[in-house]
This record gives structure tokens, sequence and C-alpha cells, in this order.
């Protein structure tokens, strides 16, 4: 199957009667159309309807070949080109094409056209429901022609230089089954970009060039070719070019060429080969600067050094661009002038570094030959423009000045300072006491420096690598100590830096310090142990050290630091202490105490009142040791048997009674040991109250024991029954601290009872009891 090519169209509606839209026209269809002969026509066409059933009541669609009405039949009549009902005119038998679609298109394409066919084409459509119709026709003028038309250009209205212009050719036609080709010519050697398209709508076959013109192309003849399928040439249209473009190739021309001198006439040219449309203005332009703007080509002057020398262009404009020329270098030459001598290393120079020292001046031809000048005197060696010094030194301070030379002449330049800084040299420290240093004693260093540019602003002192100080002058004054022994250097510091001296040693001499006794071991000191004392010093100058040791300031011993104390006594116990000496003084340790631990020993125990106890008194009991450390309890003890501890060295019994009495000792306890004292006697007797009851309650007791007596006749005399025991004299101690008090001691054997030995029996003890009731 062919492809279809679409025409373009003009497109419109015929005029008709109500038909199936509300009476507005339902058909689309272009109002005329071209073709020629042998080529095809294609007559675009759709439609729309109203009603759901339209396919169903579309009764008739027929295309004519110009159709005429019919009064009589009220009917149109023609050639039957195409008709859903009637058959076709032999004619278009075999070249008729119809799109089927008859929901939408109606569309037609007649190929191989005769000249007879040109005139109008109808379409008659008829619809029909129940007993109604409608009727509507639309007519279509087509045009057949003997030979395919000349394409049209349509163009910018004008073409700019290095703008881009789009130039379209298109033919009012479009037929798929007769394909045509427009091609375009005579832009060569541009490469174009070329693109073509067909519309169905429009029924128009186009192909639209884009290019970006040029100076070359003003001119030139653009055609645009027709060809039909075969590739025959059948039409063709051209477009003469009128490109605009700015002035080409501008140029700067000077007179005279050759060298040009102060004085000289002086004339520039600007030069195009080409502008269109003509150059409107010059512009005259030196060093970027406008100076003047003529119509005329050329401008002219007297040169002068200094006003006249430079670059120089001009500017030819015209309505599309302005365009300069080249620069041209004009140069008027002379001699040096303007000669200076500038540092170009900075204004402060500081020995050691680079140093470049340069000497500007205009001249023009340039300077063939620099002379250079120290304090008047002429340096062969220096011949260009730089003076170069790698490494300055201080003795090259002084006055330079330049002689610049060219073929026209010479000139001297302004002489200038160079003043080279440089750190204090030969920087030197002394001791101006170089005798024996004491402490406490005065001493001054002195920092001399030999030379500085400039001149030294502080002095920094170090003793062993860290500063110490800070000065303005060279002197450095201090009392002697300890700390201050050590190497001292100074540094002398100027605006360029700082120079440090060599050290020299400062000895201060002191006597022994931080003198300590230092014991071992460690710890309590027993009987019998032994101890080392060493004296220890923590620092002294001159080193060499003599010692002494003294025990509560008894001499001991000399010469080691180290006293040894075998098996140690509680004797040795006291307050030690070392003295060291050296060449300087000497220096007595702390004295040191030693403890000789022992258990408690020499233990007594007292008991107050001294004198008789009687029973409700208030008896103290106190014991008493000699004990390293101090004693830590005491223990009390009647007839053997503990009776209680304390922590005080006193006991403390209220209310006593007669059952109480017995032998008494205390036990005192150390972290070492223990020890006990003699037993003493306690003997409780009766009050006179007690006596008085007793006795006026024992009558009866004393008829029993006379009849006891009665019955012993053979028997001796009985040993009579001691009431009371002889008490020892005690020493009454008194307590430093208030005794606690504590309830009566219980008594072994019944208060109120009375016993009496049989004396006449030496086999057995017996006893003869009273009871009394309590009192």
């Amino acid at each position: 199957m062919r492809h279809l090519i679409w025409l373009l169209f003009l497109p419109g509606k015929a005029p008709s009667p109500c038909f199936l839209c509300n009476c507005n026209s339902p058909v689309k269809v272009p109002t005329s159309l071209i073709t020629w002969t042998g080529a095809c026509l294609y007559i675009p066409c759709s439609y729309e309807h109203c009603f759901s059933f339209y396919k169903r009541s579309l009764s008739n669609l027929t295309w004519y070949l110009n159709p005429k009405y019919s009064n009589k039949t009220k009917e149109f009549h023609g050639t039957v080109v195409y008709s859903n009902r009637d058959p076709i005119s032999p004619a278009f038998q075999g070249r008729v094409q119809f799109q089927k679609d008859q929901d939408k298109y109606c569309s037609l394409q007649l190929s191989d056209l005769q000249p007879s066919e040109n005139g109008t084409y109808g379409l008659r459509l008829i619809a029909s429901s129940n007993a109604n119709k409608w009727k509507w026709i639309t007519r279509i003028l087509v045009n057949v022609l003997d030979s395919p038309p000349a394409p049209e250009i349509e163009a910018p209205s004008e073409f700019r230089e290095s703008t881009s212009a789009h130039v379209v050719c298109s033919i009012a036609y479009y037929c798929p089954d007769y394909k045509i080709t427009l091609s375009w010519g005579g832009l060569l050697p541009h490469n174009p970009e070329i693109f073509t398209t067909s519309s169905v709508e429009n029924i128009m076959t186009m192909n639209t060039l884009t290019f970006t013109p040029t100076w070359e192309d003003h001119g030139k003849n653009v055609t645009c070719q027709l060809s039909t399928p075969t590739g025959t040439l059948s039409s063709e249209s051209s477009l003469v070019l009128h490109v605009k473009y700015a002035p080409r190739n501008v140029q700067l021309t000077v007179t005279p060429r050759q060298t040009i001198k102060e004085g000289d006439r002086v004339t520039l040219k600007c030069e195009t080969n080409g502008s269109n449309p003509a150059v409107s203005v010059y512009n005259w332009k030196k060093d970027g600067l406008q100076l003047y703007q003529e119509q005329e080509q050329s401008w002219g002057f007297y040169a002068e050094a200094d006003e006249h020398s430079g670059s120089y262009i001009c500017e030819a404009a015209n309505e599309i661009r302005t365009v300069p020329s080249p620069a041209v270098r004009i140069q008027v030459q002379y001699a040096p002038k303007d000669t200076r001598v500038e540092l170009l290393t900075g204004s402060q120079i500081r020995e050691g570094t680079m140093v470049i020292v340069s000497c500007f001046c205009k001249a023009v031809p340039p300077v063939s030959l620099y002379m250079w000048y120290w304090n008047g005197q002429h340096i062969e060696s220096q011949t260009q423009k730089n003076l170069h010094f790698d490494k300055i030194l201080s003795n090259q301070s002084g006055s330079y000045h330049c002689e610049p030379e060219n073929e026209v002449g010479t000139s001297k330049s302004r002489a200038i300072m160079i003043d080279v800084l440089y750190s204090p040299k030969w920087v030197r420290i002394t001791l101006e006491t170089p005798h024996r240093i004491l402490e406490g004693s005065a001493v001054t260093l002195n920092c001399s420096v030999g030379s500085s540019n400039p001149p030294v602003i502080k002095y920094r002192w170090y003793q062993d690598v860290r500063q110490y100080r800070e000065t303005q002058e060279g002197i450095l004054p201090f009392v002697a100590s300890e700390e201050q022994s050590g190497n001292y250097s100074c540094a002398a510091e100027n605006a360029v830096g700082s120079i440090q001296s060599s050290p020299v040693s400062v000895d201060v001499q002191y006597a022994p310090k931080g003198v300590n006794v230092v014991r071992e071991p460690l710890g309590s000191i027993k009987e019998g142990d032994t101890v080392t004392l060493k004296c220890s010093v923590t620092r002294a100058n001159p080193h060499a050290l003599q010692y002494t040791w003294y025990k509560d300031n008894v001499l001991q011993g000399e010469g080691s630091d180290t006293l040894r104390l075998p098996a140690m006594k509680s004797a040795d116990s006291g307050h030690y202490h070392c003295e060291a000496q050296n060449a300087v003084g000497s220096t007595v340790a702390r004295p040191f105490p030693l403890d000789v631990w022992y258990a408690p020993r020499d233990v007594q125990m007292s008991v107050a009142p001294r004198g008789q106890i009687v029973e409700g008194m208030e008896v103290m009991l106190r014991c008493r040791a000699d004990a390293q450390p101090a004693v830590l309890k005491y223990d009390w003890y009647r007839d053997g048997q503990w009776q209680e501890r304390e922590v005080q060295d006193t006991l403390l019994i209220e209310n006593v009674d007669v059952g109480i009495s017995g032998h008494y000792h205390c036990r005192a306890s150390n972290q070492i040991s223990s020890g006990d004292s003699p037993p003493v006697l306690l003997y409780i007797r009766y009050n006179s109250r007690t006596i008085a009851k007793k006795a006026a309650l024992g009558v009866g007791v004393g008829l029993a024991f006379l009849f006891l007596l009665a019955l012993q006749e053979e028997a001796s005399s009985p040993r009579a029954c001691s009431g009371a025991y002889e008490q020892e004299e005690q020493e009454i101690l008194l307590s430093r601290s208030e005794p606690r008090r504590r309830a009566p001691l219980k008594p072994q054997r019944p208060v109120s009872s009375v016993g009496c030995l049989n004396g006449a029996s030496s086999e057995a003890i017996n006893y003869a009891t009273l009871q009394f009731p309590p009192s």
C-alpha cells in the first residue's frame, strides 16, 4: 500500500440547511484545492452526527463532480465520483479511493487527474429517521493545472551576518499516492538544516531551511525546486539574499612606517574590505581611551614623546556592529628620562637577605647600558637594570645611583640610601664577682654587645635555658640564693633579631638544708630490738659533709651519717638529733623521739581512805604501773577471783559492807603484755549502829555461849574469835580523774552471823552460829 502525503488546503465550511447537529454544518472540508494533470487529488473530509442511531439513518453519501440542483426532482445531479448508493461514473472507475469509516471520515482520493476533471466537487449527505429526512451538500473548488506550480518561498525581511535565519519553501498540495519533493540549492559551502513536513489537515508540503548567513552570502541566489515522484524537476522558485554585515578586515596603517621621532608628522588611516551598509563613523582610540570620532578614514598629528607614544586602534562602525582594528604600537624615540632608583625588596633591609635595587626610566629605544655607582664610585661589574645582592652585608650600606644610556642619550638618577639592619653582634656575658659566691651575697651579671643596628632595645636573661628575667639595661644584679645557682646567658634584642651569649656558671654555696633523722625500721620499738638512725640531707653545696649525733643534747658519735642502736632498752628512749656540716656551715636536725615499748612493771595497788574502814563508807582502789605504751586496761581481783575491768586506774566502791572483805590485787595491761600488783587485804568493820542492834538481839547468844563453856570442863581456855583484822597501812593516792562509783561487792558469807572457833579440838573446826534477822 502506498504511503499517504497530506496536501495543504484552505479550511472552511460550505453553507447548508439545518441538518444533523442543531443546524450547524457537520462536515469539515477545505474550500479549494489545487493539483495538476497526471497527479492525484486528495480531499480530506470528516463529519459529526447528533443521533445515537445515526449509522442506520445515513441513507446517502455521494461525491459529485460539478453537481447541479434540479428544481424538478428537488435533487442534485452530476458525475458520480463515489456513492454508497449509486454506481460510480465509468471515467473514475479504478481511480477512486474512499475512506470507509462512515461514522466519522468521508475523505476522497482521485489518481491520474485529467484536465477535464477541473471544477467543483460536492458531497451529498441524506439522513432519515422514520418519516423525516435531512439533506445537506458541501462544495469544494478544485483547480487542475497543466503543470505543477512554482513553490512559494517565505523569507525574513532582512538577513544579518551571524544571525540564524529560517526560509520556508511550501506548496499547497498533498496526496498520499503522489509524493513530491522540495529541495534547496545555491547555499554552498554552508551545511544548512533542512526540515521537510507535510500537513494532512492543512494540505501542505513544506521544506524549512535554517542557516547562519555570512558576508559571503550577500547577493547569492537561493532556489527551491519541486520534483515529481519520479524525480523529474517540475518547477522552482528563487530568492536573492541581501545580507547585512559589519565592516570586514578593519586595518590601521601608520605613515611613516619607519622610526618616528619627536616632531614627525604622523598619519593614521582606517581601511576595510567591505561593509553592508557602508561605514557610517570611525572611532580613534589610544591605550583603550577614546580620542576622536569622525566620518573620515584618516587622522594626523605631530608626534610628541609623552603624548603620542602608545597603542592605537581604529573602529569602523555601521548599523550592524562596530569592528576594531588590530592594535598598532607607536613609539616616539627619546633619550632616557624620569630616571629613578627603587628598592624592590622593601624599605627595611636586613643583613643576610636578598636585596634588589632597580633603575627605572622612560626611554625609546630601550636602554642598552646601565651604570651603577656606590658612594660615588663606579661599580664596573654591574651593567644590568637590577643591582642584585644575594646576601647583603652590613658593610654594603651606603649611597647608590644609576645612569641609563640608549642610542639617543643618557641620564642620571638621584641617589638612594641603603641602610643594612642586623642583629646585635659579639654578645658576651660576664660575672662581676668571680670569687666564691655564698648564699646571701650580692651578684652582678653584665651583658655586653659589640655592635647593633638598630640599637638594642632589651635584654633577656636565661638561667639553665629557662628565661629568667627581662631588662632594658645590660646589667642584672641579684642576691645569691640556692635557687639562683646555674648557667646564665643573656640575649640582646633589637628590631631585627636577638643573639644569645655563651653561658657563664653561677655556683651559689650554702650550708646543708633539709636535714632530718630517718629511722629504720619503722613501727614500734620493743626492748631488745635493733634501731638504725640515718641523718638525711636534702641538699648542700659543697657536698662534702661531716655528721655528729646527739641524744637529749648529749654527744653520741661523730663522722658517719648513721647511728646504730642494738638491743634497745627502755633507758635508750629519748630525743635524738644529728648535725650536718660542710665548708659553709652546719645545720641541726629536729629532735627525733625514740620510745622503747615494755610491758607494765612495778604494779602497785593502793586503798583510800587509810585506817579503819567501816561499813557504809566509800572506798577507792587505785592501780599504778610503769608501762610504755601506757596501760590500756585494768582488771580487778578479790581473793584471786576476777571482779571487774576498767580503762581507768581507779575503782570506786560505794556503801561497802563487811561481806566484801578480802585480799585484792590489780592487773595492768598494754599492747606488749600485763603485770599484777601484790595483794592487799581490805577489811570492813561494823559500824556502831549495827553493833548495838546485834548486841540487843544477841543476849541469847551470850547465854548459850556460857552454857557451852561450862560443858567443856577439861578443855583449856578457848581462843577468842577475832572480830577484826589488822589492816595494813596503805598509801592513799588520789586519782586525777573522777573515779567511777559502783555498787557494793557481794559478800561471801551472811552478814548477820557470828562464829567461834573451838580451840580445844585440834582435829576439827566447830562453829556455833547465830542467825540474825536482816536489819
